[in-house]
């Protein structure tokens, strides 16, 4: 049985947001309706992947499927490693900022394999600068695991998805967001959110992840999300 806090989020959703949830739930489940499933939520900086992907968590439970959540932010390298190109280099960040060799290793193939194999949900204190204390999950044969982060279209990760689901939302929203997180006055360009930017244009010139995603959400309104039905979609 689902987790009933976990179910109680879903009655401060909006109805577009709860037409929109169920209906991508249903549809990935339609896909691949039994067995290990993995899906990525993706999109830049400020788009909103985080609640995105703990409302689809929600969904999936309200569907009566075991989910489980997991965030590219929580396999972070240590510092001196992803800035070692600087602090504010966007091929840094690409490059270095996220431990994806682990990621893999510890979450996502040992998810995958299924049976008793453990798996790893979270690795690094990005605050703490400093790798957590392992602690080994298990699942049952049916059951998703909704990842959220960026770049989760890139070569090392290219083909381990069942589901990507890409986010987009209008700049300036996305630029609020970021200055409120980071802490920036909004007259003053960010030199990190430079960084993400130039990051970002080059992994969409390298990958196209939206045409390649399954679902295009626009999240510029978080609480009335739209599903996008152009190019592949």
């Amino acid at each position: 049985m689902a987790d009933r806090a976990l179910l109680m989020r879903a009655a401060s959703w909006t109805p577009e947001q709860k037409a929109l949830y169920t209906r991508l739930t249903e549809l990935m489940l339609r896909r691949n309706p039994r067995g290990r499933r993995l899906v990525a939520v993706e999109g830049r900086d400020g788009t909103g992947k985080t609640h995105f992907a703990d409302a689809l968590q929600v969904a999936f439970a309200r569907a009566g499927v075991e989910a489980f959540r997991a965030s590219a932010d929580d396999f972070h390298r240590p510092q001196a490693f992803r800035y070692r190109q600087g602090r504010d280099s966007p091929k840094g960040y690409y490059e270095d900022a996220f431990d994806v060799e682990l990621l893999d290793r510890v979450l996502l193939q040992p998810f995958r394999m299924g049976g008793s194999t453990g798996f790893m949900t979270r690795a690094f204190d990005l605050h703490r600068d400093a790798p957590v204390e392992m602690e080994w999950e298990t699942a049952g044969p049916d059951a998703v695991l909704i990842v959220d982060g960026v770049f989760l279209q890139r070569p090392a990760l290219a083909g381990k998805w069942h589901a990507v689901l890409f986010l987009e939302a209008d700049d300036r929203v996305r630029g609020e967001r970021l200055r409120a997180r980071d802490g920036a006055h909004p007259d003053v360009q960010h030199a990190s959110h430079r960084r993400y930017r130039e990051a970002h244009d080059h992994y969409e010139r390298q990958v196209d992840p939206r045409r390649k995603a399954l679902f295009v959400v626009d999240n510029t309104d978080w609480r009335k999300p739209i599903q996008s039905f152009a190019d592949s979609c």
